[in-house]
């Protein structure tokens, strides 16, 4: 899953540092690709930081809304490019009495380069003023409109060589995972609502989640419920089963095809907005969202088909990938 390197990008390392971050924490792929796995709520309470003010002054908590964001790292040649990747389990907090983000799991990788700069004087300095500016730019990375990508993001991700998706898809299954209690992960609420549709054993979902049974040759998923053995040590089947409950996609080259089919759409072409639906592909296509609560670019969706050339061709440049 990754390769054990002494070498970090200069903001990882300006973290552990600080010490905001454990070299312990940071996966790394042979291709460069870097990932911290300790979220930034974690990262911002280790310097004290805990609240902090939205555009409207008022106080919001780290924990609720920046437990599922993590960053990552990308290099060409000696330039250095950071954003933020999201990891969301099942939460039920966005309509509680504290102000908190969505509830929906899945992952969101997104393509907008993330300012470090901003962040680091937070944790150098976490006046009012620079936790209300991290704030805008943790917002303008993960869900502000009318952003652009970044070349070299763009670059890394549409490649069908990147070894990116596969350790995100891993991280995101182990977390899951590590979640469980008495043995068993709740599947998420919009995977229960399909299993509540007329006729669902025969949707795409439902329908992977017994052909999984079958294969692992015993329940793993009963549609109410994920059976995890050792979180520590998941079997392909556990891990197949929180892919297909939480994201959507049914293999790691699912995944993967998703994440570059979104890279391959930040062109020019595609921000042109699209009559009647009011948005561009560009829009849709510049953060990355595995959800089976995602709407978003459902008409065609090639990386959900395991036989389209989008799919194979993941196969064919990661055959050691489950």
């Amino acid at each position: 899953m990754c390769q054990e390197n002494t070498f970090f990008p200069p903001f990882f390392h300006r973290l552990i540092q600080w010490g905001c971050l454990s070299d312990h924490q940071i996966r790394q792929t042979a291709d460069a690709f870097f990932a911290a796995g300790f979220p930034l709520s974690g990262i911002l309470a280790s310097r004290d930081i805990t609240t902090f003010p939205n555009d409207n002054d008022q106080l919001r908590q780290c924990d609720r809304f920046f437990d599922d964001w993590y960053l990552y790292a990308v290099s060409e040649s000696d330039t250095w490019v950071y954003s933020l990747f999201k990891m969301r389990e099942q939460e039920d907090d966005a309509g509680g009495a504290i102000p908190a983000d969505g509830d929906t799991p899945g992952v969101t990788v997104s393509f907008i380069a993330f300012d470090t700069d901003i962040l680091s004087r937070c944790l150098e300095d976490p006046s009012h003023e620079n936790r209300k500016a991290m704030n805008r730019e943790i917002d303008r990375v993960v869900a502000a409109p009318n952003q652009s990508h970044h070349k070299i993001l763009k670059a890394y991700f549409s490649a069908p060589e990147a070894q990116a998706p596969y350790l995100i898809a891993k991280l995101y299954t182990a977390k899951i995972a590590s979640l469980a209690i008495g043995g068993a992960v709740a599947v998420p609420a919009h995977y229960a609502a399909l299993c509540g549709q007329a006729d669902w054993q025969k949707l795409r979902l439902p329908a992977f989640i017994e052909e999984n049974n079958r294969a692992a040759g015993k329940v793993v998923c009963d549609h109410e419920k994920i059976y995890i053995r050792d979180p520590a040590d998941l079997s392909l089947h556990e891990m197949q089963a929180i892919l297909a409950t939480h994201t959507g996609n049914v293999s790691f080259h699912s995944f993967a095809a998703e994440v570059r089919y979104h890279a391959l759409f930040l062109v020019g072409l595609a921000k042109l907005t699209i009559p009647g639906i009011g948005r561009s592909p560009y829009a849709s296509a510049i953060r990355a969202d595995m959800s089976i609560g995602d709407t978003e670019m459902q008409g065609f969706t090639p990386y959900y088909d395991l036989d389209s050339s989008l799919v194979r061709l993941q196969e064919k440049h990661h055959p050691d990938q489950p």
